[in-house]
């Protein structure tokens, strides 16, 4: 038995061996050093506990002069002799530790505190203040929602290349915030967990930083959100985690920029102007046709101009007509109010749909009982149509949607003067219209081609103001209104029309006379006159897809009317240039062709678009499944209304001297208009994404707790990190067993195990960091499951000392200095 108390090392060499250590941490070994140092264990052959009570003078004795008895602790080195085993050897039982169960002393090389000019805190801190500001930066442009105008044009960086910075930068925040979080944990939960008197740290507490750089741990270590997640810094956690996860999505969300529609903004924007409004001669020197000018000198501009007549308005006639019959045929009628009825279209360079207003609306059962007639007054403004070349104009500085990946799109309302046609058709019988009926006058020589040709001689010409008839106040015939009437050659046959157009300046209407289809009424006359109203504005909508161009009229609540801007505007100033534009629209339609009783169609058309008679009360009103006359000539006549604005001014009247009402080269003018444009911008484009505020928020609040940390506690100085596995590791390997994790060995801690409270303590004989359990004496033996006793610890604790006297080693300074609660900070945590 004696024998196997023997280790395999002779009795001297027990004796004079000294512990395997890496790091002196008492420094110089001289006895005049200033840092105190352990006794050789060769000195006196003293125990290791008596030495150190001799050294701090904590030798008690008893009134007799005999020392009180030492505790366990001092019992783990006892006095050795020669004979003896020395007490670093020995176990509690009197019997030498084996290697199984020696679990001797680490002294830590290098100390817990890094200095504040070290790659870790400097690091750390760089990290913390980039994810800080960018963060910040990320969340105004969130907030603020910038817009990007020049973005993706030539003159700037590509619309791809701005989105993939601004994923860069965002990914950048994000993994420098999941450092800078993980880094704030562990220094907050290392502190706490070295700090005296404090909570300690729990397994569960430790795997938060889990959470952030793993989020799907949460739901495979579920366990650990029920002791951690509610915690105070459980909370903080979590909040980083979800940040961390969805941080690039909402950068992406909210902060990168992408096409959407700019908010409403007043701007005076320029157009140029060529000529006067309704200018026959500038519209017909501007038409384009292969035919050279040498071949026919004096028709060639004419005939081009009413070939574009006949075009664009045949063409706006059957889209309207279309319209009418797609809401017959699906059984949608329409009202015989007028302002219910379809409006009336037109277009511009086949990719602009032009859609004008009926205004100045007069009811026609008013007007026929009024009159004891049909009286069918109708008036339609249509757009300015200089306002589509005035938006692509480079002056104005407008990004047209070609320039945006085909994907932008703006709109303009612009408060501009509109053009307008009047049609005031009344219907007559034949004794009615004799005074104005050439062929019913006495001594008339009528002959249909002559009178095409050639009026006869003997109709009097000006002074003389013609016959007077029974709708002269309806039309504004004689010399009370200024207006000669017309005089036309014959009655036309049923489905006809016949045309005056000759009617000398300053006459500013052409007149039309039909005869229906049906008996009531018998003939109708129509006057067809124009001019620029001041009660409208003017939008332009365009896109990729096309444009729209429309009129938004009379409508007081609009502070674009053009009435509304310029208050010396006159309404009702009729053109007589008008008037020669349109001799030439109604020529090329053939809608004076009845003369000759040719068949016209377009004129069988317009005859059969008479409104609804009812013979009880002699009224008629607006058939609700078919336009009126007035209407289907308002809407042919629209194309004449979009050529003689195309290049017009965009205010009342003329206001240059050129003549004749023509410039040389074009001239710019200004007009006041609103503009919202579909450019490049910050924010989300649906209201849902609006939750992604939160994780912004939430970035930046936490970066700046962290960064506020590293600088106000912690002054730059980073305590080890023993939450992570490498220092965990070896912390734990180097300290002693302990029963409150019995059965974890092999599947983990689980239940309470997670929750229990771990602290970091220090040997400070050896400088010697280990974890225990919060209210475990290390000091004691434990026992195992099976009632042996634990051997393997038997350190000496941190010693309640006064070192006043006497300087320590720097280890054990920092081990104090760091244990004590200095900041009130340290009472979070």
């Amino acid at each position: 038995m004696a024998e196997s108390q023997h280790s395999l090392l002779s009795e001297a060499d027990l004796i004079t061996v000294k512990p395997q250590r890496t790091w002196n941490p008492l420094g110089r070994t001289s006895p005049d050093s200033e840092y105190a140092y352990l006794p050789s264990y060769r000195e006196d052959r003293q125990s290791f506990s008596e030495e150190v009570l001799r050294e701090f003078g904590l030798g008690i004795t008893n009134p007799s002069g005999e020392t009180l008895p030492r505790s366990k602790r001092d019992s783990i080195s006892s006095e050795t002799s020669p004979e003896t085993t020395p007490g670093f050897l020995k176990t509690h039982q009197g019997r030498l530790a084996t290697p199984h169960h020696h679990n001797g002393n680490c002294p830590s090389r290098t100390t817990v505190l890094q200095r504040r000019l070290s790659w870790v805190p400097v690091t750390i801190f760089v990290l913390a203040f980039y994810a800080t500001v960018f963060s910040g930066v990320y969340l105004a442009v969130a907030i603020r929602k910038p817009r990007w105008p020049n973005l993706g044009s030539g003159e700037s960086v590509a619309a791809s290349t701005a989105n993939l910075l601004c994923a860069f930068f965002a990914k950048t925040i994000e993994l420098a915030y999941v450092t800078i979080c993980v880094a704030f944990l562990g220094q907050v939960l290392s502190r706490r967990a070295v700090t005296k008197d404090s909570q300690g740290v729990s397994i569960s507490d430790m795997s938060m930083r889990a959470w952030i750089m793993q989020p799907g741990s949460m739901i495979v270590h579920w366990e650990t959100l029920r002791y951690s997640a509610l915690t105070f810094l459980g909370l903080i956690a979590l909040i980083a985690t979800f940040v961390a996860m969805l941080y690039t999505t909402a950068a992406e969300a909210l902060v990168s920029p992408k096409l959407s529609m700019g908010p409403l903004q007043p701007t005076i924007l320029w157009g140029k102007v060529y000529a006067s409004w309704g200018n026959p001669e500038f519209l017909a020197y501007r038409c384009q046709t292969p035919i050279p000018i040498t071949m026919d000198p004096v028709y060639r501009n004419t005939t081009c101009l009413q070939m574009e007549h006949v075009g664009q308005a045949y063409h706006n006639f059957e889209q309207w007509l279309s319209a009418w019959n797609d809401l017959i045929q699906s059984s949608n009628q329409t009202s015989d109010q007028l302002q219910s009825r379809p409006k009336p279209t037109g277009s511009i360079w086949d990719n602009t749909t032009v859609i004008g207003t009926w205004i100045e609306i007069q009811n026609i059962t008013e007007l026929s009982l009024k009159h004891d007639r049909m009286v069918n007054n109708i008036t339609m403004a249509m757009p300015h149509a200089g306002i589509p070349a005035a938006a692509m104009d480079p002056k104005n500085n407008i990004r047209q949607p070609q320039d945006a990946s085909g994907e932008g799109k703006y709109s303009i309302e612009a408060s501009v003067p509109s053009p307008a046609v009047n049609v005031l058709c009344v219907g007559m019988n034949k004794t009615e219209l004799a005074p104005l009926v050439y062929s019913s006058w006495p001594d008339s020589n009528f002959s249909a081609t002559e009178y095409s040709i050639s009026p006869p001689s003997n109709i009097p010409t000006y002074p003389s103001w013609l016959n007077s008839t029974v709708v002269d106040d309806l039309f504004g015939f004689g010399p009370k209104y200024g207006q000669r009437p017309p005089v036309f050659g014959t009655y036309p046959v049923p489905n006809n029309t016949i045309l005056n157009t000759t009617g000398i300046w300053p006459t500013d209407a052409i007149y039309l006379l039909g005869k229906p289809s049906i008996s009531n009424p018998d003939y109708v006359m129509c006057s067809i006159r124009a001019k620029e109203t001041g009660v409208c504005s003017t939008r332009y909508d365009t896109a990729s897809s096309g444009a729209f161009l429309s009129s938004h009229c009379e409508d007081e609540s609009n502070p674009l009317q053009y009435n509304h801007k310029d208050p010396s505007f006159v309404e009702g100033l009729w053109s007589p240039d008008w008037k020669n534009v349109a001799t030439e629209w109604a020529s090329a339609l053939s809608l004076g062709s009845g003369i000759t009783a040719s068949q016209a169609s377009t004129e069988r058309v317009i005859m059969q678009m008479m409104p609804s008679h009812s013979n009880s009360s002699n009224t008629y009103t607006l058939n609700p499944t078919l336009p009126s006359v007035s209407e289907a000539l308002a809407v042919l006549a629209g194309s004449t209304l979009i050529l003689s604005s195309q290049d017009s001014p965009f205010v009342q009247g003329w206001n240059y001297t050129a003549p004749p009402d023509m410039l040389s080269s074009p001239a710019y003018q200004h007009f006041s208009a609103t503009l919202q444009a579909v450019n490049y911008a910050s924010g989300g484009t649906e209201k849902w994404q609006g939750v992604f505020y939160v994780i912004l928020t939430f970035a930046f609040l936490t970066s700046a707790v962290c960064l506020v940390f590293m600088i106000v506690e912690a002054r730059g100085h980073q305590i080890t990190d023993f939450t992570e596995p490498q220092n965990l590791f070896a912390l734990a390997v180097n300290s002693p067993q302990s029963s409150r994790l019995q059965g974890a060995c092999g599947g983990g801690p689980v239940g309470r195990q997670l929750k229990e409270r771990w602290v970091i303590g220090m040997e400070e004989l050896d400088a010697h960091y280990y974890i225990h359990a919060k209210g475990e004496d290390v000091g004691s033996p434990g026992n195992y499951a099976d009632g042996r006793e634990d051997t393997s610890y038997k350190g000496l604790q941190q010693m309640e000392v006064d070192d006043g006297l006497k300087a320590v080693s720097p280890a054990v300074d920092e081990f104090r200095r760091v244990s004590k609660r200095r900041s009130w900070l340290a009472r979070f945590y």
